[in-house]
């Protein structure tokens, strides 16, 4: 393949993006994975607004207050968002 050659990402469904999710937002994806996510978050209008919430909360967490085990109303308040969003932890 040339420099000026990329290969076409392959389809994935939203079940595979979802499980993806935060090792891609996380930047721990080989680069071929990460595009082939990129490319369904891009055009699955389902998805999508998923990986926006995400990205909010993994930007927003590190500001709100320190992070402990002993912190169940966080977790609380977290979880509370994420079961709004749609997300059901399955």
């Amino acid at each position: 393949m040339s420099n000026t050659e990329r290969a076409v990402p392959a389809l994935i469904d939203c079940e595979t993006a979802a499980r993806a999710l935060y090792d891609y937002l996380d930047g721990r994806l080989p680069a071929a994975s990460e595009r082939t996510v990129e490319t369904h978050v891009a055009t699955c209008k389902a998805c999508a607004p998923h990986f926006v919430f995400a990205r909010r909360v993994l930007d927003l967490v590190p500001l709100s207050m320190p992070l402990s085990a002993e912190s169940p109303a966080l977790r609380a308040r977290i979880v509370t968002a994420l079961e709004a969003d749609g997300y059901s932890g399955r």
